[in-house]
């Protein structure tokens, strides 16, 4: 029981990171539900409401991890954090909308379960894409170099005891 308190404290980075976790997934559900329901709409373009969908995933995301994931409530500047949460989501935006209209453009298929699953396929890319991006641009220099680290710390070690 006490693992599992640990694990979901959010004044740890390991309870942020679960929460930050349940609220991707809760994300995936809203983007690809609003999918599903804009593709409803008569006349409406694919790339529009996957635009749009995902954009509410961002606006979903936004307010769980500004209350729930970080605790950060009571912060009075909410104006201030969602422009800035959102240029840093922008990339995968626009990732997630390129990836599902390459999709759309190789399989013709107009119906609505094509539609999610090409929906899905596109945000699985984007979170491949921000994990790339935060690992190899964003954190480079600490992540490469930990990975490193502990490469030759393996060898060394590994070579002491033979």
């Amino acid at each position: 029981m006490e693992l599992v308190r640990r694990l979901w404290n959010r004044d740890r980075i390991t309870g942020q990171a679960a929460r930050f976790i349940v609220v991707g997934v809760l994300n995936t559900v809203v983007d690809l539900g609003a999918l599903y329901l804009l593709g409803l709409i008569p006349g409406m373009p694919h790339v529009a409401a996957k635009a749009v969908s995902y954009f509410l995933g961002i606006c979903n995301s936004f307010v769980w991890n500004k209350y729930w994931t970080f605790n950060a409530g009571r912060s009075q500047r909410g104006v201030r954090e969602f422009s800035i949460f959102l240029a840093v989501n922008l990339p995968p935006l626009i990732v997630n909308v390129v990836v599902f209209t390459l999709l759309g453009i190789w399989i013709e298929s107009g119906s609505r379960l094509v539609q999610i699953a090409k929906g899905f396929a596109a945000a699985v890319v984007s979170v491949i894409w921000n994990f790339v991006g935060s690992r190899y641009i964003a954190f480079r220099h600490s992540a490469v170099k930990t990975t490193e680290t502990k490469a030759v710390e393996k060898a060394v070690n590994g070579s002491e005891h033979e």
